[in-house]
């Protein structure tokens, strides 16, 4: 009896003392830890950061296919080459300009179409997106490669003839030589439309209505597209905008029964993989999600979908976005590539960040946009802070390609940027968005988060 009440104490005493050292561990973190019975990194393999110089297969699911226009998957013949960060940077840069300056702009009116009814067109967001996706207008169809924007409210491509148009890589669309196309019903003969872009690009032109064809067996006819006669050429070699915001003009609202007001699209890992764009009931059957947050109204900007952002993970520290004052407002978007943050928030991320890769030797910024980079020539694996963006309603975790950004094995850099001249603006980017399902249930008001299936 002795012997078993000695080992009953030995054993509430082994029990008590790894209880106080799972205690100490958690208090020596702080109170702003995460729960450390999940991971607050990954060991990412190197391999998986470095795209491959040829196009790897097509993502599974149905739908369109959405490729970097850079990359070798693209449809673009001429940009079938290697990322230039510096062109991308640049374009990222002037359009966060414009989006900083969202409560100045102001919508532009087009032409009148059907009695009384205006086609409003929101100008202050430039032509800029890193992805693409090709449509099919016309009969006979005519497939055309258009920026995958959920920035824009309207679809556009240059039509022939077009006394100003600048060199794309796909044939000039004709309304005329295509047997279903027709004017809008308007009040003039054409029912005119104008865009100014922040970044100076623009297009102007008149409104056609055609068929409009996303895959072989989703084909809608009576689609009203701009039709531009007079573009500059800051758009690349694309023949265009396919436009998925929320104007009354942009894809998903001109087709509400449909498509259901809903899309959903996953952005991949890399250049060198594709992605998806899928459209009503497929989108609901394809992007398998598990959470949503609301989509917030925005009156001054109808086009862009505005969430609530309470709070940044990063590692095992928490960034709260409710104590910043004004409390930014945040856009989900598919034209930004690089995340914005207030800047006292991408401080303290970046000081967490700066912790994690202490061991590395530091390299040269991006001068563009980038200022935080590492050398990791040599490395198989490497260790990266797990980023977790709090939600109303929702924790999403980023994929561990998110992160970073690879320049070259020897300039891997953080990838989130301050946004000094809008501090009251958060803007995810397409960086942060890599490898997730993003549904977009717009009849509902809300932006449902998943696992993607277009990684490397």
């Amino acid at each position: 009896m002795a012997n078993y009440t000695s080992f009953r104490l030995r054993l509430l005493l082994l029990v008590l003392l790894f209880s106080c050292h799972e205690v100490q561990k958690g208090c020596a973190r702080g109170s702003q830890t995460v729960n450390h019975e999940e991971p607050d990194n990954y060991v990412v393999e190197m391999r998986s950061l470095t795209p491959a110089s040829t196009c790897k297969d097509q993502a599974k699911g149905r739908g369109l296919t959405l490729a970097h226009r850079q990359g070798p998957c693209s449809p673009l013949a001429a940009n079938r080459r290697s990322r230039d960060s510096k062109i991308t940077f640049l374009r990222d840069q002037v359009r966060v300009c414009s989006m900083n300056n969202l409560g100045e702009s102001r919508p532009l009116t087009a032409g009148i179409y059907g009695e009384n009814a205006w086609l409003p067109i929101h100008g202050g967001s430039p032509g800029a997106g890193e992805f693409v996706v090709t449509i099919g207008l016309g009969t006979p169809k005519v497939d055309l490669t258009l920026i995958f924007d959920t920035g824009s409210d309207i679809t556009w491509t240059q039509c022939q003839p077009c006394p100003r148009c600048y060199p794309q890589q796909d044939p000039l669309f004709e309304p005329l030589k295509s047997t279903t196309s027709s004017n809008p019903p308007c009040s003039a003969s054409k029912c005119n439309y104008s865009i100014d872009y922040a970044d100076g690009s623009h297009s102007d032109g008149y409104y056609v209505r055609d068929l409009l064809t996303l895959t072989p067996d989703c084909k809608f006819p009576d689609f009203i597209f701009g039709c531009g006669e007079n573009n500059s050429p800051n758009f690349s070699t694309t023949a265009g905008v396919l436009g998925l915001g929320q104007g009354d003009n942009t894809l998903i609202s001109q087709i509400p029964s449909e498509l259901s007001q809903i899309f959903c699209y996953c952005i991949p890992g890399s250049e060198s993989s594709n992605g998806y764009l899928l459209f009503g009931l497929e989108a609901l059957r394809y992007c398998q999600t598990d959470s949503y947050t609301p989509i917030i109204s925005d009156k001054k900007n109808t086009s862009f979908y505005f969430v609530n952002l309470v709070g940044i993970a990063f590692g095992n520290q928490k960034f709260s976005l409710s104590s910043e004052s004004p409390r930014p407002r945040t856009i989900i978007d598919s034209g930004t590539t690089i995340t914005r943050l207030p800047p006292r928030i991408y401080s303290a991320i970046r000081a967490e960040f700066v912790k994690y890769m202490s061991k590395y030797p530091v390299a040269r910024p991006l001068p563009e946009l980038l200022n935080t980079c590492y050398d990791l020539h040599g490395q198989k694996n490497v260790t990266m802070p797990k980023v977790v963006l709090q939600f109303q309603n929702t924790n999403v975790s980023l994929d561990p390609s998110a992160v970073v950004w690879r320049e070259s094995d020897a300039q891997v850099c953080l990838a989130f940027a301050p946004n000094r001249k809008g501090p009251d603006l958060v803007i995810i980017g397409s960086v942060q968005q890599q490898n997730l399902n993003i549904l977009y249930n717009v009849k509902e008001n809300k932006v449902e988060f998943g696992k993607g299936s277009c990684g490397n």
